[in-house]
């Protein structure tokens, strides 16, 4: 009897061993958890982090709009794209302002300035020059000219200054504009006179 005492522990002895093990047991798992969580945190932060980088380096900041860095390219190309060339018509002691459009006719024209040039007056309402050479034509064509516009016409290769009201033809390319108001000015000029015309 004496050895089986010894080799037998009380039950409130086993209980408490039992208990103690389950709480060894669900304190362990209870770290390894929280261990877990933290580690995907910390992934789930690295990867915004480098998310946020690359749309920065793309041009775009953290609230997903394209940054200012990246919208001045565009902003240049646009203003580049609407520039107008101003250039001065001079003819006796008169002087006109106007512009020069971007088509391709009206760069051919604008490499040729500064240039003299000899203009006939055409049925009272524009004034005509006529080229040597032919500047490069590539539209777009027209036909709602009005007072004031500067126009190539194709088949005489001639330049036009509209300053009266007229019909127009199919084959004129607008090269730009007399920006002077008073376009009167240009009925006080001779039936035959040289233009000077240079850029500014």
């Amino acid at each position: 009897m004496k050895r089986a005492l010894l080799t037998t522990r009380p039950q409130d002895t086993v209980d408490r061993t039992r208990t103690q093990t389950r709480t060894g047991r669900r304190t362990k798992a209870a770290v390894m958890l929280t261990g877990a969580a933290m580690m995907l945190a910390l992934a789930a932060c690295s990867a915004n982090s480098n998310d946020d980088s690359g749309s920065t380096a793309a041009g775009i900041d953290s609230t997903g709009s394209p940054s200012a860095k990246a919208k001045d390219p565009a902003s240049k190309t646009s203003a580049s794209s609407n520039a107008r060339t101003p250039i001065t018509i001079t003819a006796g002691d008169q002087t006109f302002k106007a512009t020069l459009n971007k088509t391709k006719v009206a760069q051919d024209f604008a490499e040729m300035l500064p240039v003299t040039l000899p203009w006939f007056r055409n049925a009272d309402i524009e004034y005509i020059t006529e080229l040597d050479a032919p500047l490069t034509e590539s539209g777009p064509f027209y036909t709602d000219v009005q007072p004031g516009d500067l126009v190539y016409y194709n088949p005489l290769d001639s330049i036009t200054i509209i300053y009266e009201e007229t019909s127009s033809v199919p084959t004129l390319t607008k090269m730009g504009e007399i920006t002077t108001a008073d376009l009167d000015a240009f009925e006080n000029l001779p039936d035959n006179v040289d233009m000077r015309i240079e850029a500014g």
